[in-house]
């Protein structure tokens, strides 16, 4: 009977070495890492003067000439979907106005690459006069996930405002960097 039982505990134990099996004694090769895709992270700053100028638009009176740098920290890629300008007194908007998706897709800057550090031209024609604040706007959508951010230009960062009594030609977005 010992025997017996000796030969069916043996059975037993082979039959569960059996299982779980695959039979192959070749390691499998781990898969390759995919590398992950850094997010974007985009500073703004003035670089350079903020000028005042007559506008040469009829219908405004102003023109604001901005140069803009933008630098991209992170490592990701963006696109540059809007630039806003915004004039406030006492907390109360009085004047907005933006350059929309298209308008930077148009002017060829609407791409923002890893690591980039370029300085764009930005030209806001107003009338806004009186007013205590300007709040300039930027925003982005990461290319990684598609999240939608802003970032703001402090005004504190143009090394000084310069008017001049000749009314500016340029117009729109411009690339100062090409």
């Amino acid at each position: 009977m010992r025997r017996r039982s000796g030969v069916l505990g043996l059975g037993f134990l082979l039959c569960l070495s059996g299982c779980g099996g695959g039979g192959s004694s070749t390691p499998s090769t781990p898969a390759t890492p995919v590398p992950v895709t850094p997010a974007a992270t985009i500073e703004a700053s003035g670089s350079g003067n903020l000028e005042v100028h007559p506008s040469s638009l009829s219908g405004f009176g102003a023109a604001l000439v901005m140069p803009i740098r933008i630098r991209e920290t992170g490592g990701g890629k963006a696109d540059w979907t809007y630039a806003r300008y915004s004039a406030t007194l006492k907390g109360v908007e009085l004047e907005r106005k933006e350059f929309t998706s298209d308008s930077l897709i148009n002017a060829g800057i609407s791409k923002i690459t890893a690591n980039q550090n370029l300085v764009y031209s930005l030209t806001f024609h107003i009338n806004a006069t009186d007013f205590d604040n300007i709040v300039v706007t930027l925003g982005f959508a990461d290319l990684k996930d598609a999240r939608q951010f802003s970032t703001q230009v402090p005004l504190s960062t143009f090394s000084g405002v310069v008017s001049s009594p000749t009314p500016t030609l340029r117009s729109g977005l411009i690339n100062l960097d090409r």
